[in-house]
Parts: C-alpha cells; sequence; structure tokens
C-alpha cells in the first residue's frame, strides 16, 4: 500500500476578528462582506504569489504556499490593502481579519491537508493584533534579509493544546505591535477545572514493527478530532507520545503526570488487508472504564479508516465524559460549587424537558453567572433555558422571558468564540424566542465546522431547516445527529424533530410514529402530546387528536390558539399555519 504523501509547506491562517459579534448583529450583511473581502481581496491574488486556499470555515480559511517569502509577502500586502481601505464593519467599527503562518510537515490527502501544523497555525493566528499578523521564531529567522517587515518580539508564548511554549512575532501594518501584559490573555479563558483527556500512544498489536505508523496515524487523527470539541481540554500529541514504548503504565500515574482527568487508550491490530482498533476511555484518579468499543474494517483506505475511528470515538467519548463530569460535580459539597461545576449539574436537568427541572437549571445557570459573568456557555444555556420557557407553554409571562433571555444572548455573544457547544445553545434560544431562524441555523453551522461530530448541533441544524421550510435538508440532520449519539440524553428530542419534518413533508402517520416514540422514551414528558394533537388531526383520527390535546392542557391550563402560534412563531409561515390548524381541529380555541 502507497505511503501517506507528506510535505513541508507554509500555512496561512485566517480569521474573522470578532465574527460571531458581526454575526449576531447581521447575518446577512456579515455574510455578504466577507465573500467579497474572499473573491476581490483573496482569491483573486492568491495564486499570483504561488498560494492555493485548501479550506475555508466560514469564518476563516487554511491556505499553502510554494514559498515562506511569499505567504508572509502576500499576508503582509492583503493587511495592508484592507487596512487602507477602512472597511466598515455591520454596527459600525472596521472589518479586520488575524493571520497566523507558520512552516508545517503535513500529511496531504486529495486536496486537504492534515497534521498537528495545521492546528499549530490557527493557534499562532489567535495572538496576531486585528488586522496584523504572527509567526514563528523559525519562520523569523528564516525571513532574516528576505524582507523589509518589522516584526515584534512578543517571546515565549502558550498556545492551546501544544505543549511547550512558541516564540511568536507580530506584524501590524501600523507599525510596531506593543507586547500583551502577562496577565492578560487574548480571549477570556474557560474555567480553569475543565476536564482534560489526552490520547495515549495505541499498541501495536500486528506483530509488524513497520505498522507502528498506522497506530501513530490513528491516534493523531483522534486528537485532533477531540481538540476540536471544546467542552474538554486535549493535551498535546507531543506530550502523549512521551509514553510510546514505556510498556505498562499505571493510568493513575499518567494522569497525575500529564494533569489530565482521562485517558484514551487502545491498539491497532492489523492482518493482511483488515484491520482493528479498540479504543476505551478511563478515568485517571480511580482507573475505572468509563466506555470502550472496537471498530473494523479494510485498510485500503488509510484517511477515511482514520476519520471513521476519530469521529467514533469523538462522539462517544463527549457525552461519556460530560456524564462522568455531571456525577463528579453532583458528588462535591453545595459551597464548593466553581462555575463550571454548576453548568455540570445544569445539563441533566436541562436535558430533562420538565418545567421544574428547567427552573432548577436556570437557578444553577444564574449562580454560575454570579461567579464568573463572563462565562459564554452558561449564559448561552440559560438563554436556551429562557427560550425553552417560551416554546413549550412553561411560562404565563412570555415577554419576561423574551427580555430576559435576550440581555443573555447579547451577554453570551461576546464570550462564546469558538466554543460549539455555546454556539448550538445559542441558536436554540434564538430559535425558540422568536428571532432570526437563518441567523440561528448558520450559528449551528459554525458549532459543525468547529466540531463536525457535535451531535446537538446537528439537531439543532435539523429544527432550523425544519423551521426554514427545508424538511427533507432537516431529516437528513436528525438522522446524523442520531447515528453519532444513539445513548444522547436528547435522543427523544431527535425523534420529535423528525416527526415535525415528516408533517412539514405531509406525512402525518410518521409524524405520529415518532412523536408516540419519544412519549414513550420519556414517561412524563408532556408538551410532546401537543404535536401529536396535530399530526392525529391532520391523519383523520379526530378522536385520537383530542385525547391528545386533553393530556397536553392538563398540564397546560389556559394555553389558547393565539398563544400558540405566538410562541411558535419561528416557523415559517406555512408550517406554522398548518400547525395550528391541526390544533384547531383538536378542538383548541
Amino acid at each position: 500500500m502507497a505511503q501517506p504523501d507528506r510535505r513541508l509547506v507554509p500555512i496561512v491562517s485566517l480569521d474573522v476578528v470578532g465574527y460571531s459579534r458581526l454575526v449576531q448583529r447581521s447575518e446577512r450583511q456579515t455574510l455578504r462582506l466577507v465573500q467579497r473581502v474572499y473573491e476581490r481581496l483573496i482569491a483573486r491574488t492568491i495564486g499570483e504569489q504561488g498560494g492555493k486556499v485548501f479550506k475555508t470555515m466560514g469564518d476563516g480559511l487554511l491556505a499553502e504556499f510554494n514559498s515562506v517569502v511569499a505567504a508572509v509577502q502576500w499576508t503582509a500586502d492583503l493587511q495592508r490593502e484592507i487596512h487602507e481601505r477602512r472597511i466598515k464593519a455591520p454596527g459600525g467599527g472596521l472589518f479586520q481579519i488575524r493571520a497566523g503562518i507558520v512552516l508545517a510537515d503535513v500529511l496531504v490527502a486529495g486536496g486537504d491537508l492534515y497534521g498537528s501544523g495545521i492546528n499549530m497555525a490557527v493557534r499562532v493566528q489567535s495572538h496576531a493584533p486585528p488586522g496584523g499578523m504572527c509567526i514563528t521564531k523559525w519562520m523569523y529567522q528564516y525571513l532574516e534579509g528576505a524582507t523589509d517587515l518589522s516584526f515584534t518580539d512578543l517571546g515565549p508564548t502558550e498556545l492551546k493544546n501544544i505543549a511547550k511554549t512558541v516564540r511568536i512575532y507580530a506584524w501590524h501594518p501600523d507599525g510596531p505591535v506593543r507586547k500583551p501584559a502577562k496577565e492578560q490573555a487574548a480571549l477570556p479563558a474557560l474555567p480553569s477545572n475543565r476536564p482534560s483527556v489526552a490520547v495515549l500512544p495505541f499498541d501495536n498489536m500486528s506483530g509488524e514493527a513497520d505498522q507502528s505508523y498506522f497506530a501513530d496515524a490513528v491516534v493523531e487523527e483522534i486528537t485532533n478530532t477531540l481538540s476540536r470539541v471544546k467542552d474538554f481540554f486535549v493535551i498535546a500529541r507531543n506530550s502523549a507520545f512521551a509514553y510510546k514504548g514505556r510498556g505498562a503504565t499505571d493510568v493513575r500515574q499518567i494522569g497525575r503526570e500529564l494533569g489530565v482527568r482521562y485517558i484514551v487508550e487502545g491498539s491497532v491490530r492489523r492482518v493482511g488487508e483488515r484491520v482493528r482498533i479498540t479504543a476505551q476511555l478511563v478515568e485517571a484518579e480511580s482507573a475505572s472504564h468509563i466506555w470502550s468499543n472496537k471498530i473494523d474494517g479494510a485498510v485500503g483506505d488509510l484517511f477515511d479508516l482514520q476519520d471513521r475511528m476519530a469521529a467514533e470515538v469523538a462522539s462517544a467519548i463527549q457525552p461519556s465524559i460530560r456524564r462522568a463530569e455531571i456525577e463528579r460535580a453532583r458528588s462535591k459539597r453545595p459551597d464548593n460549587l466553581a462555575a463550571y461545576d454548576l453548568v455540570m449539574r445544569a445539563f441533566p436537568h436541562l436535558w430533562a424537558h420538565r418545567p421544574a427541572d428547567n427552573a432548577e437549571a436556570i437557578a444553577l445557570l444564574t449562580r454560575a453567572l454570579d461567579l464568573e459573568p463572563d462565562y459564554g456557555l452558561a449564559a448561552a444555556l440559560a438563554a436556551w433555558a429562557h427560550g425553552q420557557q417560551v416554546a413549550y407553554n412553561w411560562t404565563t409571562d412570555v415577554e419576561h422571558e423574551r427580555r430576559t433571555a435576550q440581555k443573555l444572548l447579547e451577554q453570551a455573544v461576546l464570550s462564546v468564540h469558538d466554543d460549539p457547544t455555546a454556539l448550538t445553545a445559542l441558536a436554540s434560544a434564538m430559535m425558540q424566542l422568536g428571532g432570526d431562524v437563518a441567523q440561528a441555523a448558520a450559528l449551528a453551522d459554525q458549532a459543525l465546522a468547529l466540531d463536525s461530530n457535535h451531535a446537538w448541533a446537528w439537531m439543532r441544524r435539523g429544527f432550523g431547516q425544519v423551521y426554514l421550510g427545508n424538511p427533507e435538508e432537516g431529516l437528513v440532520a436528525f438522522e446524523r445527529s442520531a447515528r453519532l449519539s444513539p445513548m444522547d440524553p436528547f435522543a427523544f428530542n431527535v425523534h420529535l424533530g423528525m416527526g415535525l419534518a415528516h408533517f412539514a413533508a405531509g406525512r402525518p402517520q410518521d409524524s405520529i410514529r415518532l412523536a408516540r416514540k419519544a412519549l414513550a422514551e420519556r414517561p412524563g414528558l408532556n408538551w410532546p402530546y401537543r404535536d401529536l394533537a396535530v399530526y392525529q388531526a391532520h391523519a383523520g383520527d379526530l378522536d385520537a387528536a383530542r385525547e391528545a390535546l386533553r393530556l397536553f392542557l392538563h398540564q397546560h391550563p389556559g394555553v389558547t390558539l393565539q398563544w400558540v402560534g405566538d410562541t411558535l412563531r419561528f416557523m415559517e409561515p406555512t408550517l406554522l399555519g398548518k400547525y395550528l390548524r391541526g390544533l384547531q381541529l383538536a378542538g383548541l380555541q
């Protein structure tokens, strides 16, 4: 089998400054502006300098160049052009981008590039001044005498998910860059007690030493995939690989040495053209196993198999770690809970989808925000919880809930940055509050660009597509969510979303089946009876529809057709009219 192609290339990472904030102000204007800058200032010029874009992420891109000097010069020319044009951003202020450039040893697969160097470029870029760029020490030394650009030495810098500090240098069209104060961070930090995980080198069980590269490649892909999940901190590959070849080591000792709470370990066994990859998640402190799985396949396509295993591990580990974190938070004394632990305790109440639990979640998240007012995830989840109060008819004061949620949305959008869970919570809240559904759907897509294995983001994308009038696209997203996390506490909500999609597409019998499935999975859940009444009415079973409506109204007395219409105003008009007609047929006035 041909070995993966590797090459050493300059990688440029570009990112729009304050993209989430700009999208919150005006999604349409922001997307139009970003597209115009890309087409006129990037796509038209990059090829002339030997550059090629190999990945776009909505708010940024990655490009490779043939020359270090060309990469730096093109980036400087681009930043000067944007700086001189004084491009206005939505809501006022100037449109700016950050740039980071590194020389990376990458794996080449088709038109895409992989490897830890890609992650390094993104991390270096995050330290660049708005409108400027950062490069590494090696790049700076290589450029000596080859450019007239004046860089400022920012000193050894800690980069997220990179084991060692990296000396970086900054440049800006305005001149020398002021060094940031040591006590300041480029972005508000997530709580320090965020769970941490290390992916150890997998054992090569093939009996052939030359097959160890395959096990290493699997581990690198898993590490890179997990690094995109912002719910926990992933130790850099280089630190974890220090344990390669050291034989049996107590995971408790490894946990202490690396300072991690969880460890992923596994093995790769290849026999001919078949391979089996086994992985397991272990809690380091107790050495107890939380999750394990194995995957079999052919090795004819190395990259597909690595991607498949990485996706399986990431989609399984994320909810597994979260469940373990919830139990850890519950075991603490109530007066010893940091903001992070309060958020973890809120999750099962949010997942419960019941009025009393939702109120408890709001109380916990409010306490978290009292401790850390800039905690974006807490603010986003709290906004979503208030959105649920409205969408599921759990409140008699809809406007109060909307006002409270809107303040939380404004607070969250300033600090969620690249956290896919927080972005998904923002999207959920925005939809349920009757806001701009297209903008909310864009936030869900942004979360998926950061973490393509985020089951909740896929589910939220599904609802967004249904609300926008694209039920078949919604079904595709719901099915992806279900595949990624079949044991998810939100699985019942995927069934309800799929039910609404089938209803929108004119298949009420499928909707009835899925609504009943959700109710069977979550005994005590009441609000889905409202959906069931609608579907049964449109299927012509008015007696069953009236009974479902009676069960819904038993816990929601006083709800009117007009009230439901107001709380569901996020649905596109045709779907909303059809939904309300079903309730009317069932007897709601």
